[in-house]
């Protein structure tokens, strides 16, 4: 089954600190309740702070996780 969650994480980078608002897709297993739901496909909810962010290259501190995205013409892209 899956849902769609949201939760806190942080933008670092080209300077840059802000606190933001992820989105991810949650993923449960039916086969096997005890297993760990999987986070997948994290997307920052735009806002106000973080439309002050300048293009560049980024990481999101979230879930235990860094994520690299980057910033070009005013909106986040994931990166390899």
């Amino acid at each position: 089954m899956q849902e769609t969650v949201m939760f806190s994480g942080t933008i670092v980078g080209e300077r840059q600190r802000v606190e933001c608002t992820v989105r991810a897709t949650k993923t449960t297993f039916d086969k096997d309740p005890s297993e760990r739901p999987v986070l997948s496909d994290y997307r920052i909810v735009e806002s106000d702070a973080t439309d002050g962010l300048p293009d560049g290259q980024y990481d999101l501190l979230a879930n235990r996780e860094r994520i690299r995205f980057r910033r070009d013409a005013g909106r986040f892209l994931s990166r390899p």
